[in-house]
């Protein structure tokens, strides 16, 4: 038989074993070590970037740098938790953002 034949089964599924199972508040520091490994990795942007500056380090290029990595973690943040709900730190120390009225 080959790839292009395959004859595929109807499957059935149980909608409340789909559910993802409830999972308590993550602690203050995980949420912290979380929160700085999210941040490390805005230093270590700041970092590769900084060779790209000129030669003559004045306010208003240190100024855009800062302002350029404001704008990527603005969009990494809402834009990982818009689709995820998580970031990479909180991938890490499994934390997930929290829904409006959950406790």
């Amino acid at each position: 038989m080959r790839f292009d034949e395959v004859e595929l089964q109807p499957a059935t599924f149980d909608v409340d074993s789909a559910a993802p199972p409830p999972s308590a508040p993550a602690s203050f520091f995980r949420r912290l070590a979380a929160l700085l490994i999210d941040l490390s990795l805005f230093a270590a942007l700041g970092l590769a970037l900084s060779p790209l500056l000129p030669a003559s380090m004045s306010a208003i290029s240190i100024a855009s740098l800062a302002g350029f990595l404001i704008i990527i973690a603005f969009y990494y943040f809402a834009g990982t938790r818009a689709l995820w709900g998580k970031t990479i730190g909180g991938a890490i120390f499994d934390v997930r953002a929290r829904r409006r009225g959950a406790v």
